[in-house]
Parts: structure tokens; C-alpha cells; sequence
């Protein structure tokens, strides 16, 4: 998975509509499956900032993301549902931020009566 990084903030490209983006940590940082899709849109991002004299780059960087596995079923946590196709899945940035919503759920769940249980699985 590709993230793009603004080297002059550190903070990550977050596409948030058509022509709207805005700068944020890396778990909330839109990401690419492919490598060449993100520096393509890197190098956009740069073209445009370029002509008002800002001094930005934009990186492409690989970074590792978790999504929560079902346990009992096959398939994978996101909004709305347990047993999503691994595209669809919530991805987190970090394995301990997935084991707390891991942990989270399952709690919840328990408390009306469901067992559900899920296992951060790398991607």
C-alpha cells in the first residue's frame, strides 16, 4: 500500500472530493493500491503547487496497513458490516490501533449477546 507524503509538513495527501484534499496523519491518508497511481498523483500535487512558488515535494512512500479479519466467518470488519471483502475492509495504520478496535468490538458485541472475535491481518 502507497501513501503521499508533503515532505514540507510530514503530514500524508487526503482526498476528501473531486478537486479537495487536505493534509493529515497517516491513518486517516488516502491510499494507493499501486505505485505508479500515487506518484502519478504526486506528481499533480506538485504541479499545481508549483506556479504560486511553494517549495513542496511530495513523496511516495510504502507503508504497511492492518485490516480485522473475522475469526468465525471469512471475511473482514468496515463500517458497516463483519464479514466484508478484504477491498472493502477499515484499514489501520498501525497493528496496535487495529487490536484496540479488535478488542472494542468484540466487547461490545459481547454485551448484546454476539461472539465476534477478529485478528489483525497485514496487508
Amino acid at each position: 500500500m502507497y501513501v503521499i507524503k508533503n515532505t514540507a509538513t510530514n503530514n500524508y495527501y487526503r482526498r476528501l472530493g473531486n478537486q479537495v484534499h487536505q493534509y493529515v496523519g497517516i491513518e486517516d491518508a488516502t491510499v494507493f493500491r499501486k505505485w505508479k497511481q500515487a506518484k502519478q498523483k504526486a506528481d499533480i500535487l506538485h504541479a499545481a503547487i508549483s506556479p504560486i512558488g511553494e517549495q513542496v515535494n511530495f513523496e511516495v512512500e510504502q507503508h504497511k496497513f492492518y485490516v480485522l479479519k473475522n475469526q468465525n466467518d471469512k471475511g473482514y470488519m468496515n463500517q458497516v458490516s463483519w464479514n466484508a471483502p478484504k477491498e472493502e475492509a477499515k484499514m489501520f495504520a498501525n497493528e496496535e490501533a487495529a487490536l484496540k478496535e479488535s478488542e472494542e468490538i468484540a466487547v461490545g458485541m459481547a454485551k448484546v449477546g454476539i461472539d465476534v472475535e477478529f485478528e489483525p491481518d497485514e496487508i
